[in-house]
Formats: structure tokens, C-alpha cells, sequence
């Protein structure tokens, strides 16, 4: 395993709880735990898309560039994903407006 595998597993396991603390607060209490599932899937592949991107098209960055780069994305990925979830299962924050029409 090379040096940027390793720095982006830590820096995905790094950014679960706060992502998962923001996935839990924007979603609602219905769907909560399959939010947080979500959350915890578009981590995985946001990293899994980072590693790809790096293999394919031959990136060379410094360690700590890399891991700040990986530990946005992956916190924003678990955030990402819980918006995702809670839109496919049609349980978003929706207004009461929509019911006086």
C-alpha cells in the first residue's frame, strides 16, 4: 500500500463523525439512520473516486496537501450523502405552503 492509500483511509475514518454528526443534524428524525447510511456509502465511494482520479491520471501532491483534500471530501461526501437519502425517500424539510394550494 502506498503512502496516499494509507493517508486517505485516515483521513475517510477521520471524517466520519463529523460527518455523520452533520448527516444526523440535516436530516429528519424519520429517516435519520438511513441518512446516516448513506452518509457512511458516499464516504466510501467519494474516497474510492479520489483514489481512481489519482491512479488514472498520474497526480503527485504532497502528504499533508493530500490528506486536507481527502478529508474535505469525504466530510462533505457523508453531508452529500445524507441530503441524497433524504430526497430519494421524499421525507425533505417541505413547507406548509404547498398544502394551501
Amino acid at each position: 500500500m502506498s503512502l496516499s492509500v494509507i493517508l486517505l483511509i485516515i483521513a475517510a475514518v477521520l471524517s466520519l463523525p463529523g460527518g455523520l454528526f452533520v448527516a444526523s443534524l440535516i436530516s429528519q428524525p424519520r429517516t435519520r439512520w438511513l441518512a446516516l447510511v448513506g452518509a457512511v456509502i458516499l464516504v466510501a465511494l467519494t474516497a474510492a473516486g479520489l483514489e481512481y482520479f489519482t491512479v488514472v491520471a498520474h497526480v503527485t501532491i504532497d502528504a499533508v496537501s493530500w490528506f486536507y483534500a481527502a478529508f474535505l471530501a469525504c466530510s462533505l461526501g457523508a453531508g452529500i450523502g445524507a441530503l441524497l437519502v433524504d430526497f430519494i425517500t421524499g421525507r425533505g424539510r417541505r413547507s406548509d405552503i404547498a398544502q394551501e394550494f
